[in-house]
């Protein structure tokens, strides 16, 4: 009994300990910490003066921020310069006049090529982005003054860009590479984000050819990375900074931290909820980093993509991908080796395995599109659906086990993860680690005839330290238990405890269906408890956004929300069900998907947008109207949307659209043939747009105004918010409307 008790408290202790290094920042360094030490106290400091309130483009507290860094940069000796522009984005369709801030940090070598380092300091109206993005701001604050202490500069200058318009759509970014003459004197880019309010800082995203990049990154002790969620990223459709950047080529790290995601774009991204250890984890390794290819050789060597992955007290382990696929046929080398030994019941022991992964798949689908509000990025949540994998995945062995042997069990298991390690390794370098590294230590144990016990522990901790901290922070703090997340929680808990069976063996002793059956009561305590405890509420906030929307051509005004609202206070203010269809234009009062609900109330007549012909000329054999557009004062964004003529090409400000580089359109509410475009910070002479349409076309331009906050609206009370709802993205708006023919 001792010895199962021993067995079952080591596997929990090497999955919490996996989980924990992965998710626990480290403590912030004390403001009395030496000067060129990065001090996340001292950080902390600009992120309460950056995080007063809400600062998104267009807006006064922007310009305040704006102002605060600059003055920043002046303090540190520093010569700080204001790019203003029009910006237009290549991945979205957005614009806007944006306010990059730069500033360059001399090094001992003269014309010589730059380390950039940037960060963006707009934020979305709902909340005073604490942590995004004003940690990245702040830790680039300290780390310049963690560089300027230093006795000696660095080698190679050091750019830092605040870039504006992150939010609206990678705006200052794309300026800076489209307009600014520093973006030719860098040779390596490093970007900080953030996705939540605490958590590690991972290194999440790489430029081209990153092993050279992932090599440096081990100047680092203490680095998050695993060159899967770079193989990951790039096929997702996410986007930061770095994204605009990416057209440079250049060898590049991107970092953030992912947890507490439910305060994400809400107005909780305050400092009150931003953990001081990420903020410290940001600028430690910006100030590494920094320090490394500030003083190394520029342009850096270019080389091939590597695998890497950090492990505790070794660091990060890097090497070629090439080296991938070698290594999957020593695991098949191994495999082969035991199924001549084995063979009977391996082939049952494949047919379980996969009916359990199937199975396991089945459970995450099942449940995980059950689960919404705090459900979906819950660890309680999550611990009930890993014993109930387990629950499924033993029973299939139990089945099994009147056929074949736990030997051939076992083997058939290995078989499965062998030829997902050499699908990964051949198809998808980069991640087939994940699968090589935990077969070749199980498949070694399972050779052993002496000293297989200490073996088969090796191999627990090897895949332990490796994917438990790996699947929970893929399934409960990236992706959240729904779709895909509760699917891969499941699948890859059933693969790892197939890979385990051995020592989970020891704990289930001679019993063949209670391991199943106790498991399956322990999920379902687990639920029964999540069920009762996860709810909204001051630690899991429910996100809402009102909308007051009007037709500056007619008399219509709505109150409702953008997208939906699953929230009972939002349903009280723009009611539960509607017997009016919302009109035709309110399907215009946003670009991105989600239509409009809510009910009709009396106009309050706000100022509206307008649009001037200021030219009209035949090119080419095409119309090119120009335009000048004008917003009212206050407003932060203008969208415009284009009609009754396909749009040929485009400019704003004198700019042409470059739509080459575009994500695809399922960020937006497509009408075909539409051209839409959305303009942030609009200034006070307008913005001049220039349209190209065929020659006898005519266009009908919609237009719509948003500015933060709801109006008084005559016979509405709004009440406060409850405990729990908390506003999010853009927060509370009102969008003016008109349309213009032309």
């Amino acid at each position: 009994m001792l010895k199962r008790v021993g067995v079952a408290l080591g596997l929990l202790a090497l999955c919490a300990f996996s989980i924990l290094r992965g998710a626990r920042p480290p403590r912030a360094v004390s403001a009395t910490a030496p000067d060129t030490v990065f001090s996340a106290e001292r950080a902390m400091r600009n992120v309460e003066q950056i995080a007063q309130r809400p600062h998104p483009m267009g807006t006064a507290d922007h310009d305040r921020v704006r102002d605060y860094i600059v003055d920043q940069l002046v303090a540190l000796g520093l010569q700080p310069q204001i790019q203003k522009t029009t910006a237009i984005g290549t991945r979205y369709r957005e614009a806007g006049r944006v306010q990059n801030i730069l500033a360059r940090l001399p090094g001992s070598e003269p014309n010589s090529k730059a380390v950039l380092i940037m960060s963006h300091y707009d934020g979305v109206g709902a909340g005073p982005a604490a942590a995004d993005d004003g940690a990245g701001v702040a830790a680039m604050l300290e780390t310049l003054r963690a560089l300027r202490a230093r006795k000696r500069p660095l080698t190679h200058d050091v750019i830092v860009l605040f870039t504006d318009g992150e939010e609206a759509g990678l705006l200052g970014a794309a300026a800076f590479v489209r307009e600014h003459p520093w973006a030719k004197d860098v040779a390596v880019v490093l970007n900080f984000e953030a996705r939540g309010t605490t958590g590690r800082s991972l290194m999440f995203e790489t430029g081209p050819g990153n092993l050279d990049a992932a090599r440096a990154l081990r100047a680092d002790r203490d680095v998050t990375a695993g060159s899967v969620t770079a193989i990951v990223y790039r096929a997702l459709p996410n986007d930061t900074d770095l994204s605009e950047l990416a057209v440079l080529g250049l060898p590049a790290l991107n970092f953030a931290f992912a947890d507490g995601v439910e305060r994400y774009h809400t107005s909780e991204d305050d400092v009150a909820h931003l953990n001081p250890g990420s903020l410290q984890h940001h600028g430690s390794q910006m100030l590494t980093m920094a320090t490394t290819f500030g003083s190394e050789p520029l342009p850096r060597a270019r080389t091939g993509d590597g695998v890497f992955f950090d492990l505790p007290i070794v660091g990060l382990v890097v090497y070629p991908q090439r080296f991938e696929l070698p290594l999957a046929l020593l695991a098949l080398a191994l495999v082969g080796t035991l199924v001549v030994r084995v063979r009977k019941g391996v082939i049952i022991g494949v047919l379980a395995s996969v009916v359990a992964l199937a199975l396991s798949g089945g459970v995450g689908w099942a449940i995980g599109k059950r689960l919404d509000g705090p459900g979906m990025w819950s660890g309680l949540y999550a611990t009930a659906l890993v014993l109930l994998v387990m629950s499924v995945t033993a029973a299939c062995r139990a089945l099994a086990m009147r056929w074949s042997s736990s030997r051939g069990l076992h083997v058939g298991a290995l078989i499965v993860w062998l030829v997902l390690a050499l699908a990964l390794s051949s198809r998808v370098p980069g991640v087939g680690y994940l699968f090589t590294w935990p077969l070749l230590f199980a498949a070694a144990a399972a050779l052993l005839v002496r000293g297989r016990a200490a073996a088969e522990w090796a191999a627990a901790a090897v895949t332990l330290v490796i994917l438990a901290g790996f699947i929970y922070g893929v399934s409960v703090v990236m992706l959240g238990l729904f779709g895909g997340g509760a699917i891969v929680l499941c699948v890859m808990t059933s693969l790892v405890t197939l890979l385990l069976a051995p020592r989970l063996e020891v704990i289930a002793g001679d019993a063949r269906w209670w391991p199943a059956a106790w498991l399956a009561l322990a999920a379902g305590a687990c639920l029964l408890i999540a069920s009762r405890t996860v709810h909204p509420g001051a630690d899991h906030p429910i996100r809402s956004a009102l909308v007051y929307a009007e037709n500056a051509d007619s008399s219509d005004a709505w109150l409702g929300a953008l997208g939906g609202s699953a929230d009972s206070w939002t349903h009280g203010v723009i009611g539960e069900a509607t017997t009016v269809r919302p009109p035709a234009w309110t399907a215009s009062l946003s670009a991105y998907a989600g239509g409009f609900a809510g009910r009709k109330v009396q106009r309050v007549a706000l100022a509206a947008p307008d649009a001037i012909l200021i030219g009209d000329t035949l090119m080419n054999g095409a119309r090119r109207v120009t335009l000048r557009v004008s917003a009212p004062t206050g407003t932060t964004g203008l969208q415009m949307r284009a009609h009754g003529a396909k749009v040929l090409t485009a400019s704003i400000d004198g700019r042409v659209v470059d739509t080459t580089r575009y994500r695809s359109g399922a960020r937006y509410r497509d009408r075909a043939g539409d051209w839409v475009m959305q303009y942030w910070a609009v200034p006070d002479s307008g913005a001049i747009v220039a349209l190209s349409i065929p020659a006898e076309g005519r266009i009908q331009l919609e237009l719509a105004a948003r500015r933060p906050g709801v109006p008084p609206i005559p016979g509405v009370t709004i009440p406060p918010r409850p405990l729990g709802v908390v506003p999010s993205q853009t927060g509370d708006v009102s969008i003016v409307y008109r349309e213009r023919s032309f």
